[in-house]
């Protein structure tokens, strides 16, 4: 089976077409890209994970006029900025291409209860409380331990993640390429969300997978976002300032 960054890949590449990436910021928060139809798309920069020396990438400053696909083919490098970019245009060029969405937050379609062990890969701190008042135990897998007490390790999710009825993965999984890795241990959860600003909004790509949601972003003032991105601003800036808004979308028909 194609690992699921081929999938984006492919259907990435087709529907980029002829557009060409007319502008690139890699902030410290978020990488993002513009399309030749004006779209933008965010992928998380991983700031303290990418090169120490001053020059990051050796095309900076030769990157904008490439084509789309160009780009979008970086998302299968190694290297941690490049598949930034690379998913950051893949994000911009699915904008014209995004599914109806079925609202702002996804916690509702949860349903979680007093008996759910909740599993989040990645460090959400608006969503930690809520969840903790509905669930029965909530494991949170964070490499970055100073984010909080009491998480564990990623070591830790092949053991643990298996048990957990319901499972919410940061979309920075596609960018240091782990996405397959983690989801094969997901084996009781009802439920399974891939979240973040990072998130391709592109349902039929993770149809082999178990997530049931995406929870991305929707970009509304292109020049707000771009301007915010490089001054280092993060999600809860580009929402707050109204650049982007959240959207949930089913990666299958939910049941009526």
């Amino acid at each position: 089976m194609n690992s699921t960054t081929e999938r984006l890949l492919e259907k990435g590449m087709d529907l980029a077409g002829d557009q060409i990436v007319t502008d690139l910021r890699v902030g410290l928060g978020y990488t993002a890209a513009e399309v030749s139809n004006k779209d933008v798309g965010l992928a998380y920069t991983f700031q303290h994970d990418i090169s120490g020396t001053c020059t990051a990438i050796k095309q900076a400053g030769k990157i904008t006029g490439s084509t789309a696909k160009e780009l979008v083919g970086w998302m299968g490098t190694g290297d941690l900025l490049s598949s930034a970019m690379g998913l950051a245009t893949l994000n911009a060029v699915l904008q014209s291409y995004l599914p109806e969405s079925l609202g702002e937050d996804f916690l509702p379609f949860l349903e979680i209860g007093p008996k759910d062990s909740v599993g989040m890969v990645g460090y959400f701190r608006p969503l930690i409380q809520p969840i903790r008042q509905k669930c029965g135990e909530l494991l949170i897998f964070e490499k970055e331990a100073s984010k909080g007490k009491g998480l564990l390790g990623p070591e830790e999710i092949r053991f643990r993640l298996p048990d957990c009825t319901i499972v919410i993965l940061s979309a920075t999984t596609l960018i240091n390429h782990t996405f397959d890795q983690i989801t094969k241990y997901i084996g009781r959860a009802r439920e399974v969300v891939l979240l973040g600003p990072s998130a391709p909004l592109l349902p039929d790509a993770f149809e082999k997978t178990p997530v049931s949601y995406l929870g991305g972003v929707q970009m509304i003032d292109r020049e707000k976002c771009l301007k915010i991105v490089s001054q280092g601003g993060g999600t809860q800036r580009l929402l707050k300032a109204g650049s982007v808004k959240k959207i949930v979308v089913a990666t299958s028909t939910p049941p009526t």
